[in-house]
């Protein structure tokens, strides 16, 4: 299967919250439905338009949907349209949220996007498990 054909979260790779946030999707999708690749990667140079894999405050969500039709999201619509494609029972709270306004719901996003470096100091993270190595893009 080729990489555009993947559900695949892109994330800043130089980023300890981002890494972490990874990790917590790879133990909710145990159907092991997405990839993930970072921003800065080979994988972001192929699919992703310049604009989006040079900001790295945003997470980008490359969808595909049952019919093979290709979606792409960003911010807070990312994460939780990921959450849900994950099928497990934390979807439900996903869908939930996916109910508040996006201005409002990006906004958040973008106060923990902006501060994360100061909250969260660590830019460095462990070796991807086995489990994970398979499904982290280049």
């Amino acid at each position: 299967m080729q990489a555009k054909n993947r559900a695949i979260v892109f994330f800043d790779g130089d980023c300890g919250l981002c890494h972490t946030s990874v990790r917590f999707l790879v133990r909710l999708d145990r159907q092991q439905r997405l990839y993930f690749a970072p921003l800065q990667g080979v994988a972001a140079q192929a699919l992703l338009p310049q604009a989006d894999r040079e900001s790295l405050n945003t997470v980008v969500y490359h969808r595909v949907a049952s019919n093979g039709s290709i979606t792409r999201h960003t911010r807070s619509d990312a994460v939780l349209f990921a959450v849900i494609d994950t099928r497990s029972l934390l979807r439900f709270a996903a869908q939930i949220a996916r109910l508040l306004p996006c201005s409002f719901r990006d906004w958040l996003y973008n106060c923990v996007a902006n501060n994360r470096r100061k909250w969260f100091r660590t830019n460095t993270c462990g070796l991807p498990s086995r489990a994970e190595h398979g499904r982290i893009l280049p």
